[in-house]
């Protein structure tokens, strides 16, 4: 009978409508604050009403796991939310909650590991993290060295890398370099590891970290993650695959795929993919499978997203026509590449990097481990062909990401086949539809803008109309933890900044004055 009365009181509380605009009908608030305050982030009382409390719980998680908010919380949101959750609880990495809290906000403190480097410096360790999760202020320069270190460890893992050699006759520059004591500021207090600034042919500004400030050596050798730069470096890839014949255009339909027959992205035209506008926000929001939870990056190849009904196997294009950031796009843009140009693959993106952007030191490109193969042992091409196992990140070091980016400006200065197709896709650009941030904004609870929070347009896998820029041709390459190349096809300058943490530094001054007045004023 107890049982019984329960249920009768529980039903209606469930399927009770949210009293806020904040959050989408159908989401089930009282199991939300129930997952929430299990996983320590303090939604408030469990009674499935949502508030500013359980709003503010919400934001932060969505934040530790590195996803775009727009403060409304869709039903494939909260989908994500509560896969998200099982899968932490069937690994067994849940944690008792800690009761202490922030003196800022309130906040509960999540439990880390510690560890004591040489310093005796506390290195704060983010549990099954591979990078900083984004937070709300920058940690110390103890554990900045740390995720270097694990970040730079992954490239000597064969299953999950592809080599490139470097050109033997890589781009030289012609430097004039200026002092600022913006950079040197930057650069001795914020989470930038490089900063460079082209203008017209000449470096100007350039500048790593002091020695000593980090216990990782960082040098014109040193490697940085990509991230999601990786996904206007695709496109641009997919520009030179285009232009030697192995796809026909931007708006070629994706039919000869046996890999892909089964999912959402059959039949679709490419610029539906370039532009973020495929229509699969109910399958995958940024890097996460919704219905099951899991990160396809470093996990396995497409192949094992199509076979399963609950990721792509069956799946159909939804009715959303509007940009909905992905990151699965992009790789199944990459994969196409690689299916298209087949045994030639090899020979085709090894030509892009050392004849043409002429590299000076290895690029290492991202690819998702093949099942069955050591972390010592590397697939072949065919076999990660066929599984669908190419990644769009890539890692390089600093002059080479300079490198890269000269080539795309070089191209589209030059009218180039590959500069034809730059310019077809900034013209089919869409509206990215963020709110409305200002450079000049006095509200920084998210931390520091950077291009990308100042986009009004997505061209191509590409970042465009800057607000203060926008009578300037600017092509943004934008990555989580602050990763940003700008170029100024107008002007031809470049700026390239790699970084441990986004919101940290400041991309006005390093960023925005350069390519609005020529100098960082």
């Amino acid at each position: 009978m107890r049982t019984f009365l329960f249920a009768i009181i529980l039903i209606p509380l469930l399927s009770m409508k949210p009293l806020f605009a904040q959050v989408e009908d159908g989401v089930n608030i009282r199991y939300l604050q129930r997952v929430l305050t299990n996983l320590c982030y303090k939604p408030g009382p469990i009674d499935g009403l949502w508030g500013k409390r359980t709003a503010n719980a919400v934001t932060e998680f969505l934040a530790d796991e590195e996803k775009e908010y727009d403060d409304v919380l869709t039903t494939s949101e909260a989908k994500f939310i509560f896969a998200r959750a099982s899968e932490i609880n069937l690994s067994g990495k849940s944690k008792k909650c800690n009761s202490a809290t922030s003196k800022k906000n309130n906040k509960p403190v999540k439990k880390v590991v510690t560890q004591k480097n040489k310093s005796s410096n506390k290195v704060t360790i983010f549990e099954g993290r591979s990078q900083i999760p984004d937070l709300d202020k920058q940690v110390n320069d103890a554990t900045i060295s740390h995720y270097y270190r694990v970040g730079d460890k992954f490239l000597s893992y064969k299953n999950e890398t592809y080599k490139i050699r470097p050109s033997n006759d890589p781009v030289q520059f012609q430097k004039n370099i200026e002092k600022s004591d913006t950079v040197d500021h930057e650069l001795s207090n914020s989470a930038i590891f490089s900063y460079l600034y082209y203008d017209d042919g000449v470096i100007v500004y350039d500048a790593l970290p002091p020695k000593g400030r980090f216990t990782v050596k960082l040098t014109d050798k040193s490697y940085f993650q990509s991230n999601s730069m990786g996904k206007s470096i695709t496109s641009y890839i997919l520009g030179h695959a285009i232009c030697q014949g192995y796809i026909s255009s931007i708006n070629e339909e994706i039919y000869d795929w046996e890999l892909m027959e089964d999912t959402l992205y059959f039949g679709q035209p490419l610029i539906n993919l370039l532009t973020m506008t495929a229509g699969d926000s109910h399958v995958i929001d940024r890097g996460i499978f919704t219905n099951t939870g899991r990160n396809f990056h470093g996990n396995a190849p497409l192949k094992k997203a199509v076979e399963n009904p609950k990721e792509l196997k069956g799946s159909k294009r939804n009715s959303r026509r509007s940009y909905k950031y992905s990151n699965l796009t992009t790789d199944v843009i990459f994969n196409y590449i690689m299916h298209r140009t087949g045994s030639d693959f090899e020979k085709f993106i090894k030509q892009i990097y050392q004849d043409k952007i002429r590299i000076e030191n290895p690029v290492i490109l991202a690819m998702n481990p093949i099942e069955g193969y050591s972390r010592d042992r590397q697939p072949s091409m065919k076999t990660r062909i066929r599984q669908g196992a190419g990644v769009y990140g890539i890692s390089a070091t600093r002059y080479d990401y300079l490198r890269i980016a000269k080539a795309i400006l070089d191209d589209w200065n030059n009218n180039t086949c590959v500069g034809k197709y730059l310019k077809k896709i900034h013209a089919k650009r869409v509206p990215t539809n963020f709110r409305n941030a200002r450079w000049d904004s006095t509200d920084r609870r998210w931390g520091k803008v950077d291009f990308w929070n100042l986009s009004k347009s997505y061209a191509g896998q590409f970042y465009t109309d800057i607000k203060g820029l926008r009578n300037k041709t600017v092509l943004v390459m934008n990555g989580a933890n602050g990763q940003q190349i700008a170029i100024d096809t107008d002007d031809n300058r470049i700026v390239v900044i790699n970084a441990a943490m986004e919101k940290f530094y400041d991309t006005y001054k390093l960023g925005y004055e350069p390519l609005k007045y020529g100098r960082i004023r």
